[in-house]
């Protein structure tokens, strides 16, 4: 990959970078919910990246909540 440390890109400041673009990209998308809703129920806690417009902690935060609303599919895996 690199053979110094200082050819290393600054990966902290471009991840900030790329989540906020992200963000703004995702938040007129027509499918911006059901993205959301897919995020939450494949992933869980586990979520990564961005999905319907919301930053990984935004959505753990919101986790919890929407699986005390039983917005979980019937059948579907418990947390």
């Amino acid at each position: 990959m690199w053979e110094w440390a200082e050819d290393e890109p600054a990966w902290q400041d471009d991840y900030l970078i790329d989540r906020e673009l992200a963000a703004r990209l995702c938040s007129g998308c027509p499918v911006q919910d059901e993205c959301l809703e897919l995020e939450l129920r494949t992933a869980g806690l586990d979520t990564v990246g961005v999905w319907g417009a919301m930053s990984e902690d935004d959505r753990r935060g919101l986790y919890s909540h929407w699986c005390q609303r039983g917005e979980r599919a019937e059948g579907g895996p418990t947390p």
